[in-house]
Formats: C-alpha cells, structure tokens, sequence
C-alpha cells in the first residue's frame, strides 16, 4: 500500500513538472488569416502575430526561452489570439508582411481584427518582461502605438505622452521618427533644463545625428553638462555619434547600388573640421581615406593611410580597426600586386596589436586578402591563426 502511495505521488509529481515546462504560447495551428481574425471577432480579442524567419537567431531565442516562459504564456493566451508566420515561406506571411510593413525579424505586432490595424509592434527580440509590458500597451487603447501617433499628430505634447511615444517608436524600430519626435521636444529647452539626467537618458537613447542641431548644442555646451552628467558619459555619446556617421559613409563601397551621399559627407567632413574634439581627426582621417576607395585609388588610399597612421591620431585602439578597416578595401582593387602588399603590411602591422582579438582579426583580414589572389592554404593557416586567438581572447 505504501508503495502505491508512493508511486502515485511521483508520478503525480512529473505530471506536474512536465505541465509546468510545457506551458508557452499556444499559437494557432491554422494558418488562414481569415480564420484568425474570424476567432479573435468572436473572443473579443487582439490578435498577436509573431513574424519570424527560419535563419532569424533572435526568433528562435524568443521561440526558446520567451514564449515559453509561464508568465509570458499565461498573459498572452488570456489576452490574445496567437498567430505565428514565416514571413518568407509561409505563403499568407508574405502577404501579412507588406500589409503590415514588416522590415526586419522578429518583428511582433498587434492587430485589431475589426479594422484590420497593427495597432502596436516590437521588432527585435528581449527579455519577458519587455514583451509584457509592450503587450500591456497594445492593450490600452489610449496607449498603443497607433493611439499615441494619432494623439501626436492632434497636437498633444503632455510629457508622460512625448516619453510613452519615444519608447513605443523605438521598440517598434522607428529610430529616426523617436530622434525627431525627441529633437522637437527637446531642443526648445534651455541648456540648463537640456543637462539635467531625466533629459539626458532622452538624449542618450533616442538621439544619435551628430549634425542634428541638439547634438551639435550638446558639442558646444558639452562644458555645461560634464557638470551635471559627467565628462566620460558626455564625451562617449558625442564620439559613439561621431563614428557612426563616419562609418556610415566609410561603408560605401564601389558598386553598391545605392549612390554615395555626397552631401552628407560634406557636410559631415565642414563639421568635424570646425570642431575643437577628441575624436575629429579621426573621423576625418577616415572620410579622407574613404574618399580614395571612392575614386579607386588604392596606391593613394595606403599612402595617406600611412600618413594619418605617422600623426598618432587614434586614441582607444581606434588606430587597429582604421588599419584594419582599409586594408580590407584593397579586395575591390583587382590589383594583385597591391593586395600582396597589403598581406606584408599586415605582417608588419601585426606585431602592434597587443590584445588577443585584434591579432585574430588582423588575421581574418590576411586570410581575406589571401583568398582574393588564390593563395587558399595561406588563408587557411591565417584563419587557424585566428581561431588560435580568439581562443586566447575567450580564454581571458
């Protein structure tokens, strides 16, 4: 008898634990939209649509450890009818994708199966408290993302409302509408209102332009908030913002489809010329090299490199990715003699490099320029040697 007890109790137990594991997301089976929003008319419900891809690693991470987490299921199955599409194999995800505007994965939406709205969307992927609390928001009529852009473009300017906004714009990846929505607010402030820390965290977040005109206030005022927020916060911002751009434009490559900007290059380059800052020469150097690969002179491109790389320009190992980053380019040259004289730079370069991962990307860049001229067994020790050091860095 007791052992019948006993028994009982344990299996009663696994039942219970595997119950407990199993809980997540139920989506539904069917993939006929018109059966979704049919379902979700009757419960009275939102319909809440996961749009994934088969490749997309933060899909699966929202798959595996998000959608799976007890609260997370029990919010959503309460509150939504689920729904989940490849956005590239199934063939109603397809359509649902351009209906909806999906543009990059995970992209999590909401819709009103009344008007057929996404009312509310989180693109990327992030812990279950996020999601819940972007799913509270779809929930609230006044506070989803389309109440709020509806409200925005009536006139409100109520500050809980502006943050709200900024918030739902950047989970929905709408960065450059959150930027503006923020500038607009925000540059009207006086400094002293502009440097204080709840204003900062705006700043911080939202704003990333450096030639928008609140960046360029913080560029010129910077003194004013290293006071209120400190010179190694401020000064990492304004250098983060700068290098984007500097990148953003570096990354051109001939024959890109998409022509270069040349406007925002110049304007970008009369910039950091007219700033006194640490990282303007920098940039500088870059844009100038960049410049070179543009007109493809490549023989120029590493004579000037030389030159910057002789002013001692870079600060924080910046100098290994500029070497780094235009040697690379030699790959859209065509020019043999010059892709080998890159790999003996390389080898020359290589014994500056004092931390682990710049050795092994140093070496992935040999291996890449080896490829290109044919030298495969070359390549294939510079790539061992990489996997050596990066090894070395996990190590440490």
């Amino acid at each position: 008898m007791k052992r019948l007890i006993l028994f009982t109790l344990l299996v009663a137990a696994v039942l219970t634990n595997a119950m407990a594991q199993n809980r997540s997301i139920n989506f539904e089976e069917t993939k006929e939209w018109k059966k979704i929003v049919k379902k979700a008319k009757k419960e009275k419900k939102l319909i809440f649509v996961d749009c994934y891809t088969s490749w997309c690693g933060p899909c699966k991470m929202l798959a595996k450890s998000v959608f799976t987490n007890d609260e997370v299921a029990d919010f959503f199955n309460k509150n939504f009818v689920n729904a989940k599409y490849d956005m590239e194999k199934d063939a109603e995800g397809v359509v649902l994708g351009k209906q909806f505007g999906v543009q990059a994965f995970p992209t999590l939406v909401f819709v009103d199966p009344s008007s057929g709205e996404a009312i509310h969307r989180m693109v990327g992927a992030g812990s279950p408290n996020w999601l819940i609390t972007g799913a509270r928001l779809a929930l609230e009529p006044d506070n989803n993302l389309s109440s709020m852009v509806k409200r925005y473009a009536a006139g409100e300017r109520d500050i809980e409302l502006l943050k709200n906004y900024m918030s739902a714009l950047y989970s929905a990846y709408m960065r450059d509408e959150a930027a503006r929505v923020a500038c607009e607010y925000l540059d009207s402030l006086p400094v002293d209102s502009l440097s204080t820390p709840e204003n900062w965290y705006l700043i911080n977040r939202y704003v990333s332009d450096p030639l928008c005109p609140l960046l360029k206030r913080v560029m010129s005022e910077r003194e004013k908030f290293y006071t209120v927020i400190g010179r190694k916060d401020v000064d990492n911002k304004l250098e983060k913002a700068i290098y984007s751009a500097v990148k953003e434009l570096t990354d051109w490559k001939p024959g890109k489809k998409n022509l270069f900007d040349e406007k925002r290059n110049r304007e970008l380059t009369d910039y950091l010329m007219s700033i006194d800052f640490m990282v303007a020469p920098t940039g500088l150097a870059a844009l100038y090299m960049a410049a070179y690969v543009r007109e493809k002179d490549f023989r120029g491109m590493l004579d000037k490199m030389d030159e910057a790389l002789s002013y001692n320009l870079f600060r924080n190992n910046s100098g290994q990715e500029y070497f780094r980053d235009n040697i690379r380019k030699l790959i859209y040259s065509g020019d043999k003699a010059l892709m080998e004289e890159g790999i003996q730079r390389i080898d020359r370069f290589w014994f500056q490099a004092t931390k682990a991962m710049d050795k092994a990307n140093l070496m992935r860049t040999k291996a890449l320029l080896q490829t290109k001229i044919g030298d495969i067994s070359g390549a294939e020790m510079s790539n061992k040697e990489a996997e050596k050091y990066i090894a070395e860095a996990r190590n440490k």
